[in-house]
């Protein structure tokens, strides 16, 4: 038997999908993307009750909204006309965009012939209406006013706009009102269902918030598949493999690229690729860091990482110098830093200060800002080994990620009263979402350098200078232990 287009928008949400884009997009067709169909499949399962609790996470301007809120919408009040659906958004703006259009497809010649759903004239607001059966659907902001509203299907679409995605008080002021307000407006909380629809922000958004309370169906796609996963479309599966995109063609590799150097708050691995990725593995906690005392901390040579910043304007990134010594069991103590938002001669200065302070055996300096200019600057010292870091495209939690044992495993060693240290610590704790991750690009360059294992030997001892001869005759005569706690200006020269 071969069905009627009617009876395929009737009885199949996909083909409703389809029809409804159709009509939206003067006459576009949508494309044939099998994670289309997937979603499709999914957002049935709520609209049924076979799934009453899900979140839906995949990325920015992949139709998450048009699925899952507005054909979610008039597919459930077509099927149920008394229903009531309760929409929750960010702002406003974004409410009134899903209502109207929500309105504009119960409105529609097709979905009259084919539904029995009508619009009742006597409320008939953008933002709150109802249909003739007695359904109806309200529609608010996450601060908005609930009270005296019921709901059978509760829609949360992006509760947090982007700008927020660092804002730990918004967040939680978010996570609060759904937990005290917005999950309790069921008509009945038995029957009642709730979808959240979101692209990533932060790892503590509201997505994360309840999906570790479990019970909840997490629909993910991330916007590269990472591994190997099969889907279930209802009539069959989908097979997606590694680094295949959701829309094939959609992005070249040089733009993923670019999408992945230039993505920061919130970063690549979360905001596109739905922290399914890498990201997901960022777990850093105070205890990774060790600071006091080193033993057996001798002579060695150390590297200075220096990542240049663009200027001194309070909106610049701070340029940063490490001077760092790696000592046994693969530990990395970090002697001391310098930090500032500088212009060139400020970074010059305070180099030099660093180069005669520590006579480091290697500097590592990242080709960028005003890198080169103290790169062709500091080659003028014939002994001193200036190795220039050209950034290889990855993303900054790409690097963090490839050290991440590093850290978790306590091999990163800190002085305990330096004025920086607590700034440090602070910048790990609060990434991908810190104002500022310089410190973590300095410390990420260093480690890849070390990976390399690089041949470091201290500069040749006419090139140390009186100071420099002083402290070559005294390493043998310094005490094996070194108190961090104690260090000082002079000690750090003996390291």
């Amino acid at each position: 038997m071969v069905l009627k287009p009617e009876d395929l928008i009737r009885n199949d949400f996909a083909s409703f999908v389809r029809k409804a884009f159709y009509y939206e997009h003067g006459g576009t067709k949508l494309g044939n993307e099998p994670y289309i169909e997937y979603l499709c499949h999914e957002l049935n399962k709520v609209a049924t009750g076979e799934t009453p609790r899900a979140v839906m996470n995949l990325p920015t301007r992949h139709l998450k909204t048009f699925l899952g809120a507005i054909c979610l919408t008039a597919w459930v009040l077509a099927h149920a006309p008394s229903a009531k659906i309760i929409i929750v958004t960010n702002n406003d703006k974004l409410t009134e965009h899903i209502t109207y259009h929500i309105r504009r497809l119960l409105q529609s010649p097709w979905f009259k012939r084919v539904f029995k759903t009508r619009l009742a004239d006597d409320r008939s607001r953008v933002g709150d209406f109802a249909t003739t059966q007695g359904g109806e659907v309200f529609a608010t902001s996450v601060g908005g006013v609930l009270a005296g509203r019921g709901g059978d299907l509760i829609i949360v679409d992006d509760p947090l706009d982007i700008k927020d995605a660092g804002n730990i008080r918004q967040i939680e002021l978010v996570n609060q009102r759904f937990d005290n307000g917005i999950i309790s407006r069921f008509n009945n909380s038995r029957t009642g269902r709730v979808i959240i629809i979101a692209h990533r922000l932060n790892s503590r958004d509201l997505s994360a918030h309840v999906l570790e309370l479990g019970g909840w169906r997490h629909i993910v796609l991330p916007l590269v598949a990472i591994r190997k996963k099969t889907y279930e479309l209802g009539y069959g599966t989908w097979c997606r493999k590694p680094g295949e995109l959701l829309r094939p063609g959609s992005h070249t590799p040089k733009q993923l690229q670019q999408l992945q150097a230039t993505t920061i708050n919130p970063d690549f691995e979360l905001f596109y690729q739905q922290g399914v990725g890498g990201g997901a593995q960022i777990k850093i906690r105070r205890e990774h860091f060790k600071c006091g005392s080193m033993r057996d901390h001798r002579a060695l040579p150390v590297v200075l990482s220096v990542d240049p910043g663009q200027g001194d304007r309070s909106s610049a990134s701070y340029s940063v110098i490490q001077a760092w010594v790696q000592v046994e069991r693969n530990n990395h103590l970090l002697l001391d830093q310098w930090r500032d938002q500088c212009g060139y001669r400020e970074l010059r200065s305070a180099f030099w200060r660093m180069v005669r302070r520590f006579r480091p055996a290697a500097c590592i300096i990242e080709n960028t800002a005003n890198g080169p200019a103290l790169i062709e600057d500091a080659r003028r010292k014939k002994w001193l080994n200036v190795i220039p870091i050209i950034p290889d495209g990855r993303s900054k939690t790409a690097r963090l990620i490839a050290h991440i044992g590093t850290l978790q495993k306590g091999h990163i060693h800190l002085p305990a009263n330096a004025i920086w240290t607590e700034a440090y610590i602070t910048e790990f704790l609060e990434f991908p979402h810190c104002r500022n991750d310089d410190q973590i690009d300095a410390t990420t360059q260093y480690l890849d350098f070390m990976d390399t294992k690089p041949n470091l030997a201290l500069p040749a001892r006419y090139a140390l200078g009186a100071f420099g001869i002083k402290r070559a005759r005294s390493i043998g005569r310094f005490p094996g232990r070194l108190d961090l706690d104690k260090i000082g200006p002079v000690v750090r020269h003996y390291r």
